[in-house]
């Protein structure tokens, strides 16, 4: 999944106005009629619901719109610039950089029918991660979060066209030979970055379960198989309940040490950051008869603890990340109950409610506690 790409935008240039003068029988000296040219195509972003990833700017980088036509004889007007719009999916966060010295003028971005007092609200004024402790305005940047279903911006404005020499009669010049060139159209390098917009995340080690649960609550069909990292990049579904219609995001598996790069964690963990609730999914097996860790030896009886430890790993690289994701809402689950004795359910959801933590058997396999995880999420906001 492509989730970051840079792009060069440019708006249409302006047409140049013409030097015209009007010739026709019986009139020799009609006087002049140099038409203006017509405006350069200016260059939108809309979100687009339709749209998950990046993936299209993958082979594209550059996008301009069309310039505006030559003014013409008989005050005849270039054609306009045809505009273009850059369709991406919800939760893009575009930075607009200049391509010159000259600082972007906040004033030139407007949302198509949005006052101008709203406008403000969309000009992210937190400085983003990675950048200097400086406004991203001192720099002549802008930052714009496409966070909003129908978000339609004027990115760069097309060049107006040039006057024609009809503009330029006057009592003292009655001939006037001269006319404007269009002006250029405005031009930004945009650096885009998609952070997923989701009401529920589902986290937890490789194979806890989640792509089959995602399955079991939406209409979504992720790969799912009985090994690792099956899930290699964010799968969405759609969960009804009801009147509400809930996004849901299966995160590819978080290993231990993701946090700091490993595996495929690091990746996806800023989509985290954009959803309302987590279903943290620890999955129970058989345990009897395993060691704890790889070189231990082997203990009997230790389901809990172990289901603990696994619970414990995703906390940590949750926190250790940063953004205070480890501080939203949890509704941790208990998965792939079917697999062991009901005894060792008990024993594994009294160890955790020791811990202050509730705990939600299910099983995607028989539906066991299904429906009361339904009902909770169905008072998500």
């Amino acid at each position: 999944m492509v989730d970051q790409a840079k792009l060069l935008i440019r708006a249409g240039n302006g047409g140049n106005g013409a030097i015209s003068f009007r010739r026709e029988k019986f009139i020799p000296k009609g006087g002049p009629d140099g038409g203006d040219g017509g405006k350069g195509g200016s260059v939108y972003i809309e979100t687009d619901p339709n749209r998950n990833t990046l993936d299209d700017f993958a082979h594209q980088q550059k996008f301009e719109a069309s310039d505006g036509g030559k003014g013409a004889g008989k005050k005849m007007s270039g054609a306009k610039g045809e505009d273009l719009i850059i369709k991406v999916p919800l939760g893009t966060i575009v930075t607009l950089k200049p391509l010159s010295t000259r600082k972007i003028e906040v004033e030139n971005i407007a949302v198509k029918g949005m006052p101008r007092e709203q406008m403000g609200r969309l000009i992210l004024k937190k400085v983003p991660e990675g950048y200097p402790p400086e406004s991203p305005f001192d720099k002549g940047e802008v930052v714009i979060d496409f966070d909003k279903p129908g978000m339609k911006l004027l990115i760069a404005k097309g060049g107006s066209g040039g006057r024609g020499n009809v503009h330029f009669m006057s009592a003292r010049e009655t001939t006037p030979l001269r006319a404007e060139q269009g002006q250029v159209g405005q031009g930004f390098q945009a650096e885009l970055s998609l952070k997923l917009l989701a009401d529920i995340g589902l986290v937890g080690l490789p194979n806890a379960g989640k792509s089959t649960l995602l399955s079991v609550l939406s209409n979504a069909r992720p790969k799912v198989a009985d090994y690792e990292f099956t899930t290699l990049e964010p799968n969405l579904g759609v969960m009804k309940s009801g009147e509400n219609h809930l996004v849901i995001a299966d995160f590819p598996g978080l290993i231990e040490g993701a946090s700091e790069g490993k595996g495929l964690g690091i990746k996806f963990l800023k989509h985290i950051e954009r959803t309302n609730v987590l279903i943290h999914l620890v999955a129970v097996e058989d345990l009897q008869g395993q060691a704890l860790k790889v070189g231990d030896p082997i203990r009997p009886g230790l389901a809990a603890p172990t289901v603990w430890e696994r619970y414990q790993k995703i906390r940590h690289e949750l926190k250790n990340y940063g953004a205070e994701i480890e501080k939203k809402e949890e509704i941790v689950v208990l998965s792939k109950i079917d697999l062991v004795s009901e005894e060792k359910v008990k024993e594994i959801v009294k160890y955790f409610k020791k811990k202050k933590i509730d705990m939600l058997p299910i099983s995607s396999g028989n539906g066991r506690g299904l429906e009361e995880l339904i009902f909770k999420l169905s008072y998500i906001h």
